[in-house]
């Protein structure tokens, strides 16, 4: 099994929900006891059903804070948090965590449990019978891609890489089927190759079960590629802006996420966009053709050809085939599909693109 092995998605218990799960933060206040400063200050903001919402800002900013009051690991000062009807505070911390799945930096495994007994420590906790837990387990190592799940079963967090162990963290928190999922810098403590590897199969396992999440990071990078909204705060915990990856980089609400995003935030929208987007916008321009307007046509200068353009996979972003171009002194690049020529886009396309939105669900999921 390497890191970025691809799953294929099984048929699942996890399906997308119907019930509304939305999670409500209405006017929520943190001060924690002894500290005149606030933690988060009155923070008004819904996160919908099935959505991924990513929290960001610089230390101070109430991150953690936001998601442990969700849970109740610490209460609020004033305001309420609603999780899809239900204010969490009639609830007691130990009905409301049961329905909460909650993932951490470095998995947080219990290193003396197998993987078998880390997955099944909530089931087991709400006493489900051992064949369920049996079949909830293999079918959740499936899901996250540790197969054949036999390999796996009893083996102990320390035999395990660490994306190997973030994976079965995952896992552990969807086994009680949750509706809502926390996630505290679940892939900070990754290497850089792992980490994109283990963003790319959470997300195709958010597809897959459509958990309505709230992510704590502090990686911009990382909040652009995951979320479907993200919510930048301020230090002390105030909200600075709460939009989509596309419209926060394009239109900053002020100065400071102006400067938090960076001077890089023009390139950081073009990882918004696949290149397949771009290929298809340029058929709908141009015609049938798919390369009417970029094979066999070289800029003046450029001794590089078309068909001598860098091959790109059509589920690249813009940003990770301009690299590739910029590399190759190319005016454009060759879309492939499992050894398929699917067409040609040029380098004024990868720049320009037509749209830089994914399209998304109505949920806020995306498709």
């Amino acid at each position: 099994m390497t890191e970025s092995a691809t799953t294929t998605m099984p048929a699942t218990s996890t399906a997308r929900s119907t019930r509304n799960s939305s999670i409500v933060f209405d006017n929520v206040t943190k001060t924690y006891p002894g500290q005149t400063a606030h933690a988060l200050d009155s923070l008004s903001i819904e996160v919908r059903s099935g959505e991924l919402v990513c929290l960001v800002g610089p230390s101070g900013g109430g991150k953690t804070t936001a998601l442990q009051l969700v849970n109740r690991l610490v209460d609020l000062s004033s305001g309420e948090i609603r999780i899809g009807d239900t204010n969490i505070m009639d609830l007691s911390p130990i009905e409301l965590r049961r329905t909460i799945g909650y993932a951490i930096q470095q998995s947080g495994l219990f290193p003396h449990y197998t993987v078998a007994e880390n997955i099944a420590t909530v089931p087991t906790i709400l006493k489900w019978d051992r064949k369920r837990i049996e079949a909830r387990t293999k079918e959740l190592l499936e899901l996250v891609g540790l197969t054949p799940v036999e390999n796996w079963l009893k083996r102990y967090p320390g035999q395990l890489s660490g994306g190997q162990q973030q994976r079965v963290g995952i896992a552990r928190a969807l086994a009680a089927d949750p509706p809502v999922m926390l996630m505290d810098e679940p892939f900070g403590a990754l290497d850089p190759i792992t980490r994109v590897a283990v963003q790319d199969e959470f997300l195709d396992i958010h597809r897959a079960v459509g958990k309505t999440t709230l992510f704590v990071t502090h990686d911009i990078d990382e909040a652009i590629k995951m979320a479907d909204r993200i919510a930048i705060l301020k230090p002390g915990g105030l909200l600075a802006q709460y939009d989509t990856p596309a419209e926060v980089l394009a239109r900053p609400a002020d100065d400071f996420v102006a400067e938090f995003l960076g001077a890089e935030r023009g390139l950081k929208r073009l990882a918004l966009t696949t290149v397949a987007e771009v290929l298809a916008a340029g058929r709908d321009r141009r015609g049938s053709s798919p390369v009417a307007a970029a094979a066999g046509s070289t800029e003046a200068g450029n001794p590089v050809s078309a068909a001598e353009w860098p091959e790109v996979s059509a589920t690249m972003t813009l940003r990770e085939a301009l690299s590739l171009v910029s590399a190759a002194h190319a005016q454009g690049a060759r879309v492939m599909d499992a050894g398929s020529h699917l067409g040609d886009v040029t380098l004024h396309e990868l720049i320009c693109p037509p749209a830089d939105d994914p399209a998304r669900t109505t949920e806020g999921a995306r498709i």
